[in-house]
């Protein structure tokens, strides 16, 4: 857990922090509000222990400060204080401190305390989990997530089917949150949310894993379809122009992609253990592990014909409405072969989300 120590006297803050350090816990000190407020703009702190009395600002700004920022995993705010007009404390307790300490410190209260307070932070993020969603992007959390994946694991290997995860990491996700803070981050991960929703099918689920990564689970999902997937993620996030408080946020990502069932693996061996292949749009890699044949630059020595146009006849309007919803070059698909233009609007319903199977698929 990381715990906040801000205290006017560089000396007492660093006893503290090294005693935080030897109970197990990842300190960070600061000599008043405004140091305070950027460490807490960039690091996920659970646990503020203050000084009421600071250079700049006071202990009750602090506190303030730090319920007003909207977290949706709570803070818990120690207070250390030698004042004793009443006035004052109660002024920080209604700005929603949650405990008050007395100076001199007492070493073994002070871990008591501490412990208290974890306990009461543990307990949410039980109560958080159980909920099942994460607080900014609304998707499933983590924990939700992996008990459907059981399900669909099991469901697979009974109905013999393939499915593929897919992880999608937010490469420049902790640089934002350095450089522009914790709202930051959040905002660039709210808007990648929307976009995978916009992307996947409705059969599809899309997970939070951690702070910095999604996941996607493509269910009776192929090779093919996973690599259009993919690439709608990269063009899409690519093109993605992100402003917030005036501050650049293009999200930069990378892809890896898990077949799934994959043997006797249990759900969570495959979420944490199975082979991962990296995609790279053209540059993919296989499942088998052989690189995707990409064709050669065209030459103006080798011009490649146009296809002919598609008639009527040769595709149904409701062929054609499949294609172009998945995203899918109607010419080009006019040049494959029967066997293709079938594979082709296979992976069209699924991207697409039709219910029905299209005619002469």
């Amino acid at each position: 857990m990381k715990v906040l120590v801000v205290d006017r006297e560089e000396l007492s803050a660093r006893i503290l922090a090294k005693k935080l350090e030897n109970w197990g816990y990842t300190p960070y000190t600061a000599r008043n509000t405004y140091e305070a407020e950027r460490i807490l703009e960039r690091e996920s702190i659970r646990l503020v222990i203050t000084e009421l009395d600071l250079p700049d600002k006071t202990g009750t700004d602090l506190v303030n400060f730090v319920r007003a920022m909207g977290r949706p995993r709570y803070i818990y705010v120690m207070i250390l204080t030698g004042i004793t007009e009443t006035t004052q404390l109660l002024d920080t307790l209604e700005a929603g401190a949650d405990d008050l300490l007395r100076k001199p410190l007492n070493v073994f209260e002070i871990r008591l305390r501490i412990k208290g307070a974890k306990r009461m932070l543990n307990l949410e993020d039980e109560l958080r989990e159980g909920a099942g969603t994460d607080g900014t992007t609304g998707l499933v959390n983590l924990n939700s997530f992996s008990q459907f994946f059981r399900v669909i694991i099991a469901e697979n290997r009974r109905m013999k089917t393939q499915g593929a995860l897919m992880f999608v990491h937010v490469e420049n996700y902790w640089a934002v949150r350095e450089d522009h803070g914790y709202k930051a981050s959040e905002h660039m991960m709210r808007a990648l949310s929307a976009m995978f929703d916009e992307i996947v099918r409705t059969a599809d689920l899309v997970t939070r894993l951690d702070d910095s990564a999604f996941g996607l689970c493509l269910q009776n999902t192929d090779w093919p379809t996973c690599r259009i997937v993919g690439e709608k993620i990269e063009t899409r996030a690519n093109s993605t122009a992100l402003v917030y408080e005036g501050a650049d946020l293009r999200p930069r990502i990378r892809i890896e992609t898990a077949n799934f069932p994959d043997g006797d693996m249990s759900h969570e061996d495959i979420l944490n253990r199975a082979p991962r292949f990296p995609f790279h749009g053209g540059d993919a890699i296989t499942p088998s592990g052989d690189p995707i044949a990409t064709p050669a630059p065209v030459t103006e020595s080798a011009a490649i014909p146009e296809p002919a146009p598609i008639s009527s006849n040769e595709t149904s309007d409701v062929n054609l409405d499949l294609l172009r919803r998945a995203g899918i070059d109607v010419e080009s698909y006019g040049g494959l072969s029967e066997f293709e233009q079938g594979q082709v609007l296979k992976l069209a319903k699924q991207l697409a989300g039709a219910e029905d199977t299209a005619p002469g698929s």
